[in-house]
């Protein structure tokens, strides 16, 4: 499926949400903005995450793909991840996927045509090539390898829509050197890919990760570099821009009556926690470009035993209550709100409701 079909899809579901919404909500009503996304009435879109263990998750169970489903679920969008592989945490009901821990392209290559065949992908999301690297296997040959792969997945497939990762950073400095030229060579080919009608776009994923996102073996993502990594797929799959916003940063997140806390399970290795008491919150001051409507996701985990509710409010504006369901601390739910906000500064603002969450980041996508 098309880049354009895709944004269709995601608009659909959009103005689906929001008819619903106008139906069962008098007008001068904030808008509840805990998102337990309605049942989409079109098909699931069949997603097949394909690749190394990065794609699997190695050392976080479910990897990015986790948070990549809870956002597509957050936007009312029903996904089938396909594959014959399966892990992932619970906040992943489907698990399916073609990530193969230690596998080079060339082992995909062999598998993939019968993977397609299979469980007919309209998407594959391809981050292969970091095995390739560590193994040293002639590097010069790599991106004529990544080439043939995407080709025959394209040639297999012809409306499958396959967007192709460049690869993550490495601590090693000769890892890191040797991945910076392989992914230099991905968008020419992609580019040219596209020219001859194939459906394929690069998704720049080296640039959404640090070296802070990197686990102690230098080469994995932590549980904030895979989230970061979902972001950045998901921000390709609907043509818009993520930009997220550190619930632990001081620069821009207040917090009264609670606590920052460090730990490599969350985004940017840091979290705000203890929001335990009546008049506990956490507000984040954040600049948008343009006024409009923009769609809040908020990264947050309960280990409370209960659901717990936090209050939202922008600009001192109540936007009704986010539920997070009970899984346990550092295990991160997303729900979604849409917020009204002006160009330029905009206070939102986590206020504690029924009983205390862990917050970790928000993430802000500007509608159209």
């Amino acid at each position: 499926m098309g880049a354009a079909l895709f944004a269709l899809t995601v608009g659909s579901v959009t103005a689906c949400r929001a008819q619903a919404e106008s139906q069962t909500r008098p007008t001068d009503r904030p808008p509840s903005s805990a998102t337990n996304a309605p049942r989409p009435a079109s098909p699931p879109l069949r997603v097949m995450p394909l690749g190394d263990s990065i794609t699997d998750g190695l050392q976080v169970p479910g990897g990015y793909r986790t948070d990549l489903w809870q956002f597509m679920a957050a936007d009312g969008m029903a996904a089938d991840f396909v594959g014959s592989q399966a892990s992932g945490p619970a906040q992943l009901p489907d698990r399916d996927h073609e990530g193969h821990p230690g596998w080079r392209m060339g082992q995909i290559y062999l598998q993939v045509r019968s993977w397609l065949r299979s469980y007919r992908p309209q998407v594959v999301l391809l981050d292969i090539g970091t095995n390739d690297i560590l193994q040293n296997k002639e590097l010069e040959h790599a991106p004529s390898r990544l080439s043939m792969l995407i080709n025959l997945i394209t040639t297999t497939s012809p409306e499958t829509r396959v967007y192709v990762a460049t690869i993550g950073p490495f601590a090693r400095p000769i890892d890191e050197a040797r991945a910076q030229r392989y992914n230099a060579a991905i968008p020419t080919i992609t580019r040219s890919l596209a020219q001859r009608g194939r459906r394929v776009q690069t998704v720049d994923m080296h640039a959404a990760l640090g070296k802070g996102d990197l686990a102690s073996d230098g080469i994995h993502p932590t549980a904030g570099g895979y989230s970061k990594m979902a972001a950045r797929w998901y921000s390709a799959l609907t043509a818009s821009s993520i930009t997220r916003w550190e619930a632990e940063n001081p620069a821009y997140a207040a917090v009264n009556n609670g606590v920052r806390l460090q730990t490599r399970a969350a985004s940017g290795n840091g979290k705000v926690g203890y929001l335990n008491y009546a008049d506990s919150y956490l507000e984040f001051t954040i600049d948008v470009p343009r006024a409009g409507r923009y769609r809040m996701y908020a990264h947050a985990a309960d280990g409370m035993g209960t659901p717990c509710d936090q209050r939202l409010s922008v600009d001192g504006r109540p936007q009704g209550n986010l539920r997070f369901p009970n899984v346990g601390w550092d295990e991160w739910i997303i729900r979604s709100a849409d917020l009204t906000l002006n160009a330029g500064r905009n206070t939102v603002r986590f206020s504690r409701g029924t009983c205390s969450t862990e917050i970790d980041a928000i993430d802000l996508r500007a509608l159209r």
